[in-house]
């Protein structure tokens, strides 16, 4: 008891000094019906928080309809809001309708799905806060996906306890926490939760890592997960160091006077990264980051550009680079 209770305590500090609620703000748990959300959910609703950062709380469940056991899953979480419903101001329930399940990336295309109606039921109530149940295992599971993917230094952080993405302002208060520690933040254990059945099919990358990787970096070495945490801290202490020489050269491309011929490439790796991220966009391969270069680099174009997405581009006017929404999918190259 005594530990739980020192745990409560030392995770509200924490928050308190991220500021990451306060009793002006409405924020919105996505509900998934299994174990971490709904201790999320609780947690933040039955007066574990000092009134000074106690929210006002809305719940929503998105149904992704991928899986045979989905309508029996929102069944659950309907009985469970039903049960609950006076610790929240507003609770719903969506669906991701597909015309055609994809066959590829889909994951990929759930999630974006996902965070574009929890973006719309936010707004239909007047907040733009999501609060998510990521812990500490999701942080070193993400940590390792990102490093055998093959993504930029900047990514390999992790997740921060609060972000921005596309209007959307996303908290994350579990990730100093293990999976095995949010019980203790709870005065009535919860025992029944929905399992997700494609957590085990590990023919999915992340599955894999979680199912089998793990347990086995585990195995050798039981502190594996917070010595990884720990180098990433690091890391990211180091890149604060470098923040200011960064920003600097981030400006010099926004004014057209980045030195696209002397700068090392590995340095124009960094600074096009951290200019890309600095407008709220996140997801940009190797490969992308390297075209861009290449195509500021070449002394016989003067426009052009670089598809980052369905929606969006990388483009070049003479000296100067922009990210612009896609109009019109070809790419332009012109030698005037």
């Amino acid at each position: 008891m005594v530990q739980s209770k020192t745990m409560k305590m030392q995770l509200i500090k924490k928050l308190q000094a991220a500021e990451l609620f306060n009793s002006s703000e409405h924020v919105v748990v996505a509900l998934s019906g299994g174990f971490d959300s709904l201790h999320l959910a609780t947690w933040l609703t039955d007066g574990s928080l000092p009134l000074t950062m106690q929210p006002k709380v809305s719940v929503i469940y998105i149904n992704h309809q991928l899986r045979a056991d989905a309508a029996e899953e929102e069944a659950f979480v309907r009985e469970w809001l039903d049960q609950n419903k006076e610790r929240f101001v507003h609770t719903a329930i969506q669906r991701i309708d597909w015309a055609e399940i994809p066959q590829h990336g889909i994951e990929e295309q759930a999630r974006e799905r996902r965070y574009v109606l929890l973006k719309q039921q936010a707004l239909k109530w007047d907040t733009n806060i999501i609060v998510t149940a990521h812990h500490q295992d999701d942080q070193v599971e993400t940590m390792l996906f990102k490093l055998l993917r093959g993504s930029q230094l900047q990514q390999l952080m992790g997740m921060p306890m609060r972000q921005i993405r596309d209007g959307l302002d996303l908290r994350r208060p579990f990730l100093g926490l293990s999976k095995a520690e949010l019980p203790k933040l709870v005065e009535k254990p919860i025992l029944k939760v929905i399992e997700d059945s494609s957590n085990y099919d590990q023919t999915y990358a992340r599955n894999r890592l979680r199912q089998s990787i793990i347990p086995e970096l585990k195995q050798i070495n039981h502190k594996f997960a917070p010595h990884l945490l720990k180098t990433m801290d690091q890391l990211g202490t180091l890149l604060k160091l470098v923040e200011p020489i960064l920003d600097a050269q981030v400006r010099e491309i926004e004014m057209g006077t980045f030195d696209w011929q002397v700068i090392e490439t590995d340095i124009q790796i960094l600074v096009l990264q951290k200019w890309v991220n600095q407008q709220q966009e996140y997801e940009i391969k190797d490969q992308q980051l390297y075209q861009i270069i290449k195509l500021m680099q070449n002394p016989n174009v003067n426009r052009g550009s670089v598809q980052i997405s369905h929606d969006l581009q990388a483009v070049r006017d003479k000296r100067q680079l922009t990210l612009q929404k896609v109009i019109n999918q070809s790419v332009l190259i012109d030698n005037s």
